[in-house]
């Protein structure tokens, strides 16, 4: 998906009003701030995702880097990322598909990555996929 026609999340309109509220903006101010980075519109009910990123980034400075950029820079320079709470849930719920209980996820995850849970998103990446092959093989699992 295009990200410049992709709607705005809620939490990038609460980071808005956050950081405006940091630089000590009122309602009008952040929204003269909106105005004059899309310049096209003061409701940020009207803003793109990507718009209000750039709304964001204004408020936060030149430092500022968006979350998706960090992580993908830190991969391309071989920084080792910590799990995400989403991964592990996904894990969990493609081993419930399987009915295992925790000991056998614990057990799985041993065999696939060599420790009881992964500790990385690359660790947590295999588990993942290693589920996925064997849920989709028996029927389990569809990409849809």
């Amino acid at each position: 998906m295009n990200t410049s026609a992709q709607p705005k999340s809620n939490n990038q309109v609460r980071a808005i009003f956050a950081e405006g509220r940091k630089c000590g903006l009122d309602n009008d101010g952040i929204r003269d701030v909106v105005e004059s980075v899309t310049r096209r519109t003061r409701h940020i009910s009207e803003v793109t995702h990507a718009e209000a990123e750039a709304v964001i980034k204004r408020l936060k400075g030149d430092g500022f880097v968006s979350i998706r950029t960090l992580q993908h820079r830190r991969q391309k320079q071989g920084v080792t990322q910590v799990v995400q709470a989403g991964q592990i849930r996904l894990i969990a719920d493609l081993a419930s598909q399987r009915k295992w209980s925790p000991e056998a996820l614990l057990k799985f995850c041993r065999r696939q990555c060599g420790h009881t849970r992964p500790r990385t998103t690359a660790e947590a990446n295999t588990i993942i996929e290693a589920l996925k092959a064997m849920n989709r093989r028996e029927g389990l699992w569809s990409n849809e």
